[in-house]
């Protein structure tokens, strides 16, 4: 019963004293490789990126897949990113 205690009590004083400094601006320019960018988390990863400006660079396994995701490179500009393919 104290390991959970001071488990919890040391959790908590963790996540209050927890220092986020993460600046989006450092993004802005900078470049990002996306493996998996044709669909899930890589294809919101690089929605989320261009939004901040980012240069991205989309990967995926098989030039195929990136052809059934060709609709994203426009959507990435839109948002403000650039991007190339790379199979």
């Amino acid at each position: 019963m104290k390991v959970l205690l001071l488990t919890g009590l040391g959790a908590l004083f963790f996540t209050y004293y927890w220092d986020d400094n993460f600046d989006p601006a450092s993004l802005q320019g900078a470049r990002v490789l996306l493996t998996g960018a044709n669909a899930g988390v890589g294809e919101e990863l690089a929605y989320h990126y261009a939004r901040l400006g980012s240069h991205l660079v989309l990967t995926a396994h098989t030039e195929a897949f990136l052809q059934k995701a060709w609709w994203l490179m426009p959507i990435v500009s839109t948002l403000g990113g650039r991007g190339k393919w790379i199979t």
